[in-house]
């Protein structure tokens, strides 16, 4: 009898400790939260926002003493999944973070959709001139000259090249066409590039007929200029002349072209504005059968301009100059439904020969 007492209070015991041992291994395993858990009471969003300033955290959790997961610039716009108190949650490379909501605000971002792209049919032709080798033999200054005759230009000349930053010609406008072409696409715009590398072999009368053969209505060229003068610095456009006999007829349209995109592209760098300037002596604008200009997008021999055109940043703001000069050029003419009849005098292109600037260089 003895021996069972033992034997059960032995089983006691034991049970006892099995069930003492179970319940503090169940309970050391709940000391955290569950990372859902973290987000709970956050009033659901589906917008967008955006940074209001730069250097702005982006924390891993919805408080200060969290890790920092990045700092993003002002102006990024971000994913809003929800809001609570102080802090706003949103998603950033498939992951969720948190942000102070007083370092954001709202913002509507327009996607480009078939029914807006079919809004706009417009089409443009951009060259970025130059290309990596130079071009001796000769080609005619207007269509009718023959290359053979005194009347007759090299067909490539030499790139510039920056004077401090060794950024050629070339590769400068090839970068801004394409982020040109980014922008215009993106407003629904179609843009043909009268080419896509730095190695093709691609006369000036070529490149006008390629825009001339496409069904674009404009023909805009690129081009960054070297002067005798390292002082010389600011942005300017050229169209052909009104006395010009193969585009006199288009001499009005391609001076509006020519003055929006100025006027744009200087707002958008705050480059100095140099003018409308007319001229008889390129051959790319000589051969356009539609409105065209070539905008000067600043001096590569100005130490301070060529760095500022060798900048990412800077380019960006030409391109989108550019654009928003398009852009006004067309809404004119749509508003107009007609070619402008309104005169435009000589006098408001200024001719070559009253600037000591010197002109791009074919």
């Amino acid at each position: 009898m003895k021996l069972n007492k033992r034997r059960l209070f032995c089983v006691l015991l034991l049970s006892f400790l099995v069930l003492f041992v179970t319940a503090c291994g169940k309970k050391e395993t709940v000391t955290t939260e569950e990372p859902e858990d973290i987000s709970a009471g956050f009033e659901a969003k589906k917008d967008y926002i955006e940074t209001t300033k730069d250097d702005t955290k982006i924390y891993r959790m919805p408080e200060e003493e969290a890790e920092v997961y990045g700092n993003l610039k002002k102006g990024v716009d971000l994913s809003r999944t929800g809001v609570k108190g102080p802090w706003t949650r949103i998603r950033l490379n498939d992951t969720t973070l948190y942000v102070k909501s007083a370092n954001v605000k709202e913002t509507t971002i327009e996607w480009i959709t078939e029914h807006k792209t079919a809004e706009n049919q417009h089409i443009v032709f951009i060259d970025p001139a130059k290309q990596i080798n130079a071009n001796a033999e000769k080609e005619g200054l207007f269509p009718e000259d023959d290359p053979e005759s005194e009347n007759s230009k090299a067909k490539m000349g030499r790139a510039s090249v920056g004077v401090s930053s060794g950024l050629f010609e070339y590769e400068l406008t090839l970068s801004v066409a394409k982020k040109l072409q980014k922008e215009l696409e993106q407003k629904g715009y179609t843009v043909v590039l009268s080419r896509t590398a730095d190695t093709v072999n691609i006369s000036n009368a070529e490149r006008a007929l390629m825009g001339n053969r496409s069904d674009a209505e404009i023909l805009v060229r690129l081009t960054a200029s070297a002067s005798s003068n390292a002082e010389s610095k600011g942005v300017f456009s050229l169209i052909a002349s009104a006395t010009n006999p193969s585009t006199k007829d288009m001499y009005q349209d391609s001076f509006y072209l020519a003055n929006m995109l100025l006027t744009d592209t200087c707002l958008a760098t705050g480059a100095t504005r140099l003018g409308v300037y007319q001229t008889d002596k390129t051959v790319f604008l000589n051969h356009a059968k539609r409105p065209a200009a070539t905008i000067q997008l600043g001096f590569l021999s100005n130490g301070d301009e060529d760095q500022h055109l060798a900048r990412e940043e800077y380019q960006e703001k030409l391109a989108e100059g550019i654009a928003n000069g398009i852009d006004a050029y067309f809404k004119y003419i749509d508003e107009k439904g007609e070619t402008p009849t309104e005169e435009v005098t000589t006098e408001e292109a200024t001719t070559e020969e009253t600037t000591t600037e010197e002109l791009p260089e074919e």
